[in-house]
């Protein structure tokens, strides 16, 4: 099973912002990507499109409605 928590790293050690359900010593892996801001971390959550800024960089009005098939090369900017 996946999770995707907010956790802050302090004196060595992950605390989660978020509640787990997990079991006392089970153990997970992390996968840690860092949150430049709290504004960033906001708008994800907001729902707000995190693939505007690339959509300005690249020029590509439709990234985000046809991202797949940008992905996977079916479609071309």
């Amino acid at each position: 099973m996946i999770h995707s928590i907010r956790a802050i790293y302090e004196n060595g050690v992950f605390r989660p912002l978020d509640a787990l359900t997990l079991t006392e010593h089970e153990q997970v892996r992390l996968t840690i990507e860092s949150v430049s801001s709290d504004v960033t971390m906001n708008a994800e959550l907001d729902g707000v499109d995190p693939l505007a800024g690339i959509r300005q960089s690249t020029g590509i009005s439709d990234l985000s409605e046809h991202f797949d098939d940008y992905r996977f090369g079916r479609r071309h900017p």
